[in-house]
């Protein structure tokens, strides 16, 4: 009884003190702050995830520049959200929130208007 009430408090405390830092690594996120967002890497990233996005939804919007942002490191490439600027069909500029993966490859995850 003594052996499993040690084993089940051994357990306890190692989940208790290893999953809190696992789940708040993943999830993250370091701003992209000041001038740095100017910068033309920031500004073509935020370029192609419109451009990605015109390609599926085909709705013509053009892009502004990316207005704010923040990455968070993976183990295979970096994870950005934007708020992205641009202009849609009848002229006007709206916010948009867009996420997607840089890697090897690229990948848009989502991009919706900001609220």
């Amino acid at each position: 009884m003594r052996t499993s009430s040690l084993l089940l408090l051994a357990i306890v405390t190692i989940v208790a003190v290893v999953y809190p830092v696992a789940t708040s690594a993943r999830q993250l996120y370091y701003p992209i702050e000041g001038e740095v967002i100017d910068t033309p890497f920031f500004q073509n990233l935020g370029g192609w995830a419109v451009t990605e996005h015109v390609k599926q939804a085909n709705d013509g919007l053009k892009f502004v520049k990316v207005f704010s942002g923040e990455k968070q490191q993976l183990l295979t490439g970096v994870r950005y959200h934007f708020v992205i600027i641009s202009l849609n069909g009848n002229g006007s500029t709206g916010r948009y929130d867009a996420e997607l993966i840089d890697s090897n490859t690229r990948k848009l995850i989502s991009f919706a208007p900001a609220n």
